[in-house]
């Protein structure tokens, strides 16, 4: 049992480091996020996607990018140009909630994305708010509930029928926090109605059959006193059991300032899937400290903190998304394919009706 595969990792540079091979091999991967620094021209992104595809003897990982749009988007010129999601609101109130369109966006991110070799998008953020900036701010859609709903699902339908597995974060909905998870640990005193709101959008999203989502690290006090992370009253309890989620669970970034000041590494990782998270995410990590993490995790297995059975039932949810969504273990794409698409007059017509004075 390779349980690698149940975490997601980042790296330096534009090339996977030779050092990670082996320890791919023995312990296996479950996925990959990718950030700006390691993503330089469509030619080198797909060569290091088709790359990072075989580095696990025939399993076919996640690839991930956060390509929300706005000021998260890593993917740069020659590829779109994505609007803030608040923009994307904009546009919907104007041409009469049209939502078709809104899933006709969720495919045109969803076409870039996968002939760039990526099968992941850690999008949308289904949060509400009502500021332009802060944690939040336009990466949310609306502080509407029912805005919000009806802009996520489509956009999650649009890239999933297009072979993109969406990822709606971050639950349960970190309202309007002042505190930035990436420094120190939100932390929410629960006021019913509103966490019901800010649940409202990821229920949805369940409802409507989201691949994945993002579990954040805000403690969400009178629930429970550890962050959603690492919560297993929230994951199981609201997400999986109350809510019937069947998707995969994957954790917000350990690394964030939120959880390292106060776990390891390892302990992120053992306490988050304890709480019935599937993967677990780590934006950064070097190889010898990946090699220390798993054998860890091999420990917390054997001694049944984490059990077989969750494992393997993690390993199965996994698995099951890719295959409803139909990721695939080859990549036969070229980057003359990457550059058609993006230079395709419809293609660029799209890109200028949402890029230009609709917005």
């Amino acid at each position: 049992m390779k349980t690698g595969r149940l975490l997601m990792i980042g790296f330096n540079g534009t090339e996977l480091p030779a050092e990670f091979e082996p320890i791919i091999k023995k312990y296996g991967i479950g996925g990959f996020v990718l950030f700006e620094r390691n993503l330089k021209n469509p030619g080198q992104i797909l060569s290091l996607n088709k790359h990072l595809h075989n580095t696990d003897d025939g399993f076919v990982p996640l690839i991930a990018v956060d390509q929300e749009g706005g000021r998260v988007q890593r993917l740069k010129h020659p590829f779109s140009h994505l609007p803030t999601a608040r923009k994307v609101e904009e546009y919907y109130r104007k041409h009469n909630n049209a939502i078709d369109i809104i899933y006709e966006y969720g495919n045109f991110i969803a076409e870039e994305l996968s002939i760039a070799g990526f099968n992941m998008n850690l999008a949308p953020v289904l949060d509400l708010s009502e500021k332009n900036d802060g944690v939040i701010g336009d990466r949310a859609f609306s502080h509407a509930p029912l805005v919000v709903e009806e802009i996520g699902v489509s956009l999650i339908a649009g890239m999933q029928d297009h072979g993109i597995i969406a990822c709606a974060k971050h639950f349960p909905g970190n309202t309007d926090t002042v505190i930035d998870p990436h420094s120190e640990l939100p932390s929410i005193t629960i006021k019913p109605d509103a966490f019901k709101h800010g649940l409202s959008p990821f229920i949805h999203a369940v409802n409507n059959d989201v691949g994945s989502i993002m579990i954040s690290h805000t403690m969400f006090q009178g629930i429970d006193d550890v962050p959603a992370s690492m919560s297993e009253k929230i994951i199981n309890g609201i997400l999986k059991t109350d809510a019937g989620f069947k998707g995969i669970v994957i954790t917000d970034d350990v690394k964030m300032g939120a959880i390292a000041k106060t776990y390891s590494v390892s302990e992120a990782i053992i306490n988050a899937l304890a709480a019935r998270a599937d993967m677990v995410m780590i934006s950064n990590i070097e190889p010898e400290e990946l090699e220390a993490v798993l054998d860890n995790l091999e420990s917390a297995r054997a001694e049944g903190i984490i059990p077989d059975d969750l494992i393997e039932a993690s390993l199965m949810r996994i698995d099951l998304i890719k295959n409803a969504i139909g990721i695939k273990g080859q990549l036969v794409q070229s980057e003359s394919d990457i550059l058609a698409l993006l230079d395709n007059k419809v293609h660029r017509a799209f890109v200028k009706k949402f890029s230009g004075g609709n917005w």
